[in-house]
């Protein structure tokens, strides 16, 4: 009977033993199996959507941005939430909201790549629906950008069907969303837009506006119109105006901006500036003669008197004395006849300063003398030419570059002129520089003078041999000039494709310029 009880127990317990394993094995089956469902649920049952996108920046001279300024503030939610999870996700983006109320809202804010009233659109171009830079710094430095690239998306909890899992709530995931990388460039931002209100509330159509530095020569404004949306591009596509072109950089008939530098060349060879020369009107070169404005009689003159009256006979006579080759040596240390590589996508054209060798005849001289002729400038080369004479006579290659900014905001690489040389004496300078300073006192400047502070300058208004479709031929108009006067800034140049005369439709321009960086500025 013993035998048989303990057999009995020995059997129960091997029962029990093998329940206790089946149990214990079945566990971990169902550990095993709870534990990959819930990993399965972390990778395939969140959710995420694009909110934003950023590319890197581009700002002005004092850190501002000109693109990624604007921004909207929004809230992205999740409705369709409630306790048997019926619904399925709406996401939507909203108006900004104060208080968040709850797990399921998140305010963001939406970079705009550009400003609703747009600037400097010629010089940073723009950039297609794939967001690759097209033309100006877009283009130039799309790798930079491009690098710099973020987005910002939300990501939230969903079951297998795409419904929300109660108490996910929303989560913003930056992936490097607004990015401070990007590159700065010498343009003024508040300057840009002064520039850019002065010729928008003139009668210039068509035209440019070139502020530059005088002492560095950075491009502090740059302006051409008419402008284009860069978010509707296809609209000014077939528009004659040709609102792509950026007339700053684009090269036209001179006028007399140019008799200043003939001027330069004959005091650097010898002709001195208180030689009076007789004007009757009009001048017998060859076979040809050269005639001043409405053959006005302007009588005894010194190259003071000749600046305030825009002489071209003055001017005729001076250059001859001089001759072709120095006038043409002269107007290269000017920068006349080169041109100016901003980047790979913002290049000045080189204009035409023809050769002493092609200049055969005194009739084809006569006409340089006074900037008519074949020789072409740019808006740039001019604003730098003039720069020369504010600074006292030196040149230097103008930038528009600045500097290379790091995803931290430091500056980690510089762009500075490369050329830099003396083109003409100090004392050439002052004398050329009063000349132009009592041109905005007595002569053709004075619309452009203005009482807050003194200024030096020339009007130009220059023949196309183009002519509209009603037989009036097309004149191109200038003002060239800087202030202050007795410790110049900035030289400031003013360009009209299609002008009446420069002291009605540019020199205002130069005026409300003027005025307008000295308020922002206070200088004086």
């Amino acid at each position: 009977m013993k035998k048989k009880s303990l057999m009995k127990k020995r059997a129960v317990s091997l029962v029990l033993v093998v329940a206790v394993a089946f149990m214990s094995c079945m566990f971990r089956i169902l550990t095993i199996q709870s534990s990959a469902d819930a990993i399965v649920a972390d990778m395939q049952f969140y959710r995420s959507i694009n909110l934003s996108s950023s590319r890197g920046y581009i700002y002005d001279r004092n850190m501002k941005a000109i693109v990624n300024s604007d921004k909207n503030n929004k809230a992205v939610s999740i409705s369709g939430i409630n306790e048997d999870n019926e619904k399925g996700v709406i996401i939507s983006s909203e108006e900004y909201i104060d208080v968040i109320s709850g797990d399921y809202v998140k305010n963001y804010y939406e970079i705009l790549r550009y400003q609703q009233n747009n600037t400097l659109v010629h010089v940073t171009g723009y950039i297609n629906s794939d967001g690759k830079g097209v033309s100006g710094i877009e283009k130039a430095f799309d790798r930079l950008l491009t690098e710099a690239s973020g987005e910002l998306k939300v990501r939230y909890g969903a079951d297998a069907s795409g419904r929300p899992l109660k108490g996910k709530g929303l989560e913003l995931i930056d992936n490097n969303y607004d990015s401070p990388a990007g590159i700065s460039l010498t343009i003024d931002g508040e300057i840009q837009k002064i520039a850019e209100e002065a010729i928008r509330n003139s009668e210039i159509e068509c035209g440019a506006v070139v502020i530059m530095d005088v002492n560095t020569f950075e491009v502090i404004a740059m302006v051409s119109v008419p402008e284009y949306d860069p978010y509707n591009v296809e609209a000014s596509l077939n528009d004659n105006s040709l609102p792509f072109l950026n007339r700053a950089l684009n090269a036209y008939p001179a006028g007399s901006v140019f008799k200043p530098f003939v001027a330069a060349a004959a005091l650097e060879n010898g002709v001195s500036a208180y030689d009076v020369y007789e004007c009757c009107g009009y001048i017998d070169i060859g076979s040809n003669t050269f005639g001043c404005f409405n053959r006005n009689v302007h009588g005894s003159e010194d190259l003071n008197c000749a600046i305030e009256n825009s002489c071209n006979t003055y001017f005729i006579d001076m250059g001859i004395k001089t001759g072709a080759e120095n006038i043409i040596e002269t107007a290269k240390s000017f920068g006349f006849g080169t041109k100016t590589e901003f980047c790979s996508t913002i290049i000045s054209s080189s204009g035409y300063l023809p050769e002493a060798q092609e200049i055969s005849s005194d009739s084809q001289l006569a006409n340089l003398c006074f900037g008519q002729g074949e020789l072409l400038i740019t808006p740039v080369q001019l604003a730098a030419a003039y720069a020369v004479f504010a600074n006292g006579g030196n040149y230097k290659e103008p930038v528009l570059l600045k500097e290379l900014i790091d995803d931290k905001g430091e500056v980690y690489g510089y762009y500075k002129s490369e050329t830099e040389y003396n083109a003409i004496s100090h004392k050439t300078c002052e004398t050329v520089n009063t000349a132009l300073y009592n041109n905005m006192l007595n002569g053709t400047g004075v619309n452009g003078n203005s009482s807050l502070t003194a200024s030096a300058g020339k009007t130009a208004t220059a023949q196309t041999g183009r002519y509209d479709e009603n037989g009036k031929e097309i004149l191109c108009t200038w003002f060239a000039g800087f202030f202050p006067y007795e410790e110049p800034l900035y030289s400031v140049v003013i360009f009209n494709e299609n002008g009446s005369t420069a002291s009605s439709d540019c020199a205002p321009v130069f005026k409300a310029v003027m005025e307008g960086i000295i308020k922002y500025q206070g200088v004086q």
